[in-house]
C-alpha cells in the first residue's frame, strides 16, 4: 500500500501516534492460561491485543482496537465512495418484527431477552428486521430510490460452539449494508458496484490477490449469493475453482461429477443379505464386508414440505448427500430427515438399514451420478441388522433413466461442463453480498409508488463484512513462527522503536527520534522500558510477536556509530542506517511521498 503525506497525517489524527510501551497497561504473555484452538486467538492474546471474556467473546485492548479501527476505516471509506449512507441502528429489536419475517423461531442463533416490562426482544445478529421498516418510513416514492444504508456495529449470535478465535464468535464487529431498489436491473447494477467496492477493500487490506468471488447458496431468495473467500489453509470453507478460470463455488453448491471407479469384478455375483449389527460408518462397513468403500451405498429417506411425501436419495458410500442440491432437484423449499417411525413404516427396518431395493412404489428415488457404472455393490437390506451385497442394475433393480448430482462435492470431483477436475482449496469467508429480493419488503408490505401512482414491491440486497473476523483472518494468513505480521494498512503502528541499555543518552536520542516521527505522521510504538528484567531479547521478541512492520533499535553501540539498526519484520533483513538518514529511509520504506 502506498501512503502519501496527506493520508499519513489524516491517519495520525484518526489513530493518534503518541504511545510509549510504559504507558500500556497491557503486557505480552509467553504462555496462555489455557490452550486456544486457533492461531489468531493464540497470538492476539499473547501479544495483548485482545482479552478473552468467555468462549466467543473478546475485549479489544489498545493495540487490537487500533487494528480494528483501521479495518473499519477502510471499509467506511469504500462504502461512502459508493454512496452508502452510514447510520447506527439499535442493537435490541422487537419480537414482533422477527415474527413478521418468520424468523423468531427459525433462527437458531438468536439471543432472546425480556425487558423489565415483560416485552420480548432480540439481540440483533443481523438488521433486516430493523432496517426495512426504518427505510420504509421515509422512502415511498420511486424518486426516493435507490438508497443504501450501512452501519458498523456489534452483532450477537448464540453460536452453539464458538471457535477459532475471532473467526466464529458470539459477539463480533460487523459492517452490514442494505440497499433498496425499484427494479431488478437497478439492483443488479448496484450489486456489481458493491462487488467492486469489496474488491477494493481487500486490495487495500493486502489480501486482494488471494481473495476470491465465490458463488454460494442463495437460500430462499435467489439461485446464488456470493462470498468473498480468502485462501488460507486453516479456513473452515472448502472452495471449488474451475481449472484455468476464476469461477469459484462454495462446497455447498459446487456442481460435481464423480470420477468413475474401475471395479475388478467382471461379472455379477449372486445377491445375498449379510448380517452386520451396530456397524458405524462406511469404512467400518466396507472392512466388515471385505469390499471397497466405493461399493457401499448411502440411502437416506427424507420428508418434503408436502405432508406425507417421502423420497429416497442414494449416493456412493464415500459421498454425503447435499440437501441444497436435492431440494432444488425436487423443487421443494423444505426438506427434513424422515423420522425413525417413517423409516420403519417405509422400509420395515430401523434407521441405518435403508436401501433402494423393494421400496414402496410411491417412494420417489433419486440416485447420484456416483452410482453409475457399478457392479456388485452394497446397500441396506431394508431389514434391521442386514446389508445386501452384490446388487446389480438390470438384474436386481432397474437402472434409472436419469442420474442426478445430489452429492457434496469433494476433492477429485470433475466440473461437469469443462470435464476437468476442480482446483480445491481451504478459505476463510471475509465478506458476502446477498440478493434478498422481496423477502423482507413483503413481510413489512414495503412498496414504492411509480410515476403513474401504482404500487410495486421493493427489492433489497444486503452486504456484510465481519470487521473483527477480518482481523483474525489477517493473523491466520500472515503470521509466522515468531508472531504476527500486519499489512501496512492496518498495522497498529508503522515502527517499533526500541531503546536498549541503561545509558541516558540512548533514551534521549530515542525520545528525539520518536518526536521526529510523530511530527511527520509516522506512527511509532516507543519501547522505553528501562526495567533490568526487560533485556534486548524480550523487546525484540515482543516486536516480532506484535507484528509491527519494522523495528528501529538504538543502543550505546549504535549511538557511538551515529546510527540505528533497522529490522524489516517481514524479511528479517537488518540494516545499519545513519541517524540523520533514518527519517527519509523510513518514509521510503512506508512509501510516504
Amino acid at each position: 500500500m502506498e501512503i502519501n503525506s496527506e493520508i499519513c497525517h489524516t491517519l495520525s489524527e484518526l489513530f493518534f501516534c503518541d504511545m510509549k510501551y510504559s504507558q500500556l497497561f497491557v503486557k505480552t504473555q509467553k504462555e496462555l492460561p489455557a490452550k486456544e484452538d486457533s492461531r489468531n486467538a493464540e497470538l492476539l492474546l499473547k501479544a495483548g491485543f485482545i482479552q478473552k471474556e468467555m468462549a466467543g467473546v473478546f475485549s479489544f485492548l489498545p493495540l487490537g482496537l487500533r487494528v480494528l479501527n483501521k479495518i473499519a476505516h477502510i471499509v467506511r471509506e469504500e462504502m461512502n465512495h459508493v454512496g452508502a449512507i452510514e447510520i447506527l441502528m439499535s442493537v435490541l429489536s422487537p419480537k414482533e418484527n422477527w415474527e413478521r419475517t418468520g424468523r423468531w423461531n427459525s433462527m437458531g442463533v438468536l439471543y432472546k431477552l425480556e425487558t423489565a416490562t415483560g416485552k420480548e426482544v432480540a439481540l440483533s445478529p443481523t438488521h433486516e428486521e430493523i432496517v426495512t421498516p426504518l427505510v420504509q418510513k421515509f422512502c415511498r416514492s420511486h424518486k426516493d430510490f435507490p438508497v443504501c444504508v450501512y452501519q458498523v456495529q456489534a452483532k450477537f449470535r448464540n453460536e452453539p460452539r464458538a471457535k477459532s478465535g475471532l473467526l466464529r464468535g458470539r459477539e463480533f464487529l460487523m459492517k452490514d449494508a442494505y440497499s433498496f431498489h425499484t427494479s431488478q436491473e437497478d439492483f443488479e447494477r448496484y450489486y456489481l458496484v458493491q462487488k467492486k467496492a469489496y474488491e477494493t477493500i481487500y486490495n487495500r487490506l493486502g489480501i486482494g490477490d488471494i481473495t476470491y468471488y465465490v458463488a454460494a447458496s442463495g437460500g430462499d431468495f435467489s439461485k446464488f449469493s456470493h462470498e468473498f473467500q480468502t485462501r488460507c489453509e486453516t479456513g473452515e470453507d472448502t472452495i471449488f475453482c474451475i481449472a484455468g478460470t476464476k469461477d469459484c463455488f462454495n462446497k455447498e453448491i459446487a456442481e460435481s461429477q464423480a470420477p468413475l471407479v474401475t471395479y475388478e469384478d467382471k461379472s455379477p455375483l449372486p445377491m445375498e443379505d449379510v448380517k452386520g449389527v451396530g456397524i458405524i460408518g462406511v469404512e467400518e462397513l466396507a472392512k466388515y464386508l471385505k469390499i471397497s468403500v466405493e461399493k457401499t451405498t448411502k440411502t437416506i429417506l427424507f420428508e418434503t414440505e408436502n405432508k406425507g411425501e417421502v423420497i429416497a436419495a442414494a449416493v456412493r458410500g464415500n459421498y454425503d448427500i447435499n440437501e441444497i442440491k436435492l431440494k432444488t432437484i425436487i423443487g421443494c423449499k423444505e426438506l427434513r430427515l424422515a423420522t425413525a417411525e417413517t423409516v420403519k413404516r417405509v422400509t420395515g427396518a430401523e434407521v441405518g438399514y435403508a436401501g433402494i431395493l423393494n421400496l414402496p412404489k410411491e417412494i420417489k428415488v433419486f440416485m447420484d451420478d456416483s452410482m453409475k457404472g457399478r457392479i456388485n455393490f452394497e446397500m441396506g437390506a431394508n431389514k434391521t441388522d442386514y446389508h445386501t451385497i452384490n446388487v446389480n442394475f438390470g438384474r436386481d433393480l432397474p437402472e434409472p433413466k436419469t442420474f442426478y448430482d445430489i452429492k457434496v462435492a469433494q476433492e477429485g470431483d470433475i466440473h461437469p461442463t469443462s470435464g476437468k477436475p476442480y482446483e480445491v482449496f481451504k478459505a476463510i469467508e471475509v465478506g458476502n453480498i446477498f440478493p434478498l429480493a422481496t423477502k423482507f419488503s413483503s413481510s413489512f408490505n414495503f412498496k414504492f409508488t411509480d410515476e403513474n401512482g401504482k404500487e410495486f414491491p421493493i427489492l433489497m440486497g444486503c452486504y456484510g463484512i465481519g470487521i473483527s473476523r477480518i482481523m483474525g483472518s489477517l493473523v491466520e494468513i500472515f503470521s509466522d513462527d515468531k508472531g504476527m505480521r500486519w499489512p501496512m494498512a492496518v498495522t497498529p503502528f508503522h515502527i517499533y522503536l526500541a531503546a536498549i541499555g541503561r545509558d541516558d543518552a540512548v533514551y534521549d536520542q530515542a525520545e528525539k527520534l520518536y518526536k521526529d516521527f510523530q511530527n511527520v505522521g509516522i506512527e511509532v510504538l516507543y519501547d522505553d522500558r528501562r526495567d533490568k528484567k526487560v533485556g534486548p531479547g524480550q523487546k525484540f521478541a515482543d516486536h516480532e510477536l506484535m507484528g509491527i512492520p519494522a523495528r528501529i533499535v538504538l543502543s550505546e553501540r549504535t549511538l557511538e556509530e551515529n546510527s540505528v539498526e533497522f529490522v524489516d519484520r517481514k524479511t528479517g533483513n537488518i540494516q545499519k542506517i545513519k541517524i540523520d538518514d533514518i527519517l527519509p529511509f523510513v518514509r521510503t520504506f512506508l512509501n510516504v511521498s
